[in-house]
């Protein structure tokens, strides 16, 4: 048990040193306030929606043609956070593949936090750097798409147009 516990400590300390020489980059804008750092092949992304209702969706699209973006995707249901991958358009609700599972690109989950009594819902997530067929490190858009609703179970189109930073 010992030598688990020690190498999970060392396993832990590597990734959060990995990380802490990398530049982070930020969005503090509209609602939202997002981190992030590119360092071994991926990206770790705090993603924060300050303006998010229980039983909506909102994520984070990739790709400079706003009706063909790749993105993480966070449903807000129950106050409980899920997160998934697959594509949308600017104000389309996202497509998942194989009923909605993480089957596309693999992220890694760090925290999924709702808070209703403010709307505020946070996510820490490390996504890889060839994400669904796009290298994320190459300049492109990001586009920070503020919310939708869900009902029945449904994601519906989201209102607003996603706000975008070139990255």
């Amino acid at each position: 048990i010992h030598s688990k516990m020690l190498r999970s400590v060392l396993v832990a300390l590597l990734v959060f040193l990995a990380f802490a020489d990398a530049k982070t980059c930020k969005y503090d804008s509209s609602g939202f306030q997002s981190h992030w750092r590119f360092a071994n092949n991926s990206i770790m992304l705090q993603f924060m929606n300050t303006d998010i209702k229980n039983n909506h969706w909102t994520g984070i699209g990739f790709g400079d043609d706003k009706n063909n973006m790749v993105g993480v995707f966070f449903m807000v249901s129950n106050n409980q956070v899920a997160v998934r991958t697959g594509s949308t358009t600017e104000h389309g609700p996202p497509t998942f593949s194989q009923n909605g599972t993480n089957s596309g690109p693999q992220i890694g989950t760090q925290s999924l936090l709702y808070f209703p009594e403010d709307k505020t819902m946070n996510a820490v997530v490390q996504i890889p750097i060839q994400f669904a067929g796009r290298n994320l490190q190459s300049c492109q858009k990001w586009r920070w798409i503020k919310s939708g609703k869900i009902e029945n179970g449904q994601l519906t189109r989201n209102s607003k147009s996603p706000k975008d930073k070139k990255v």
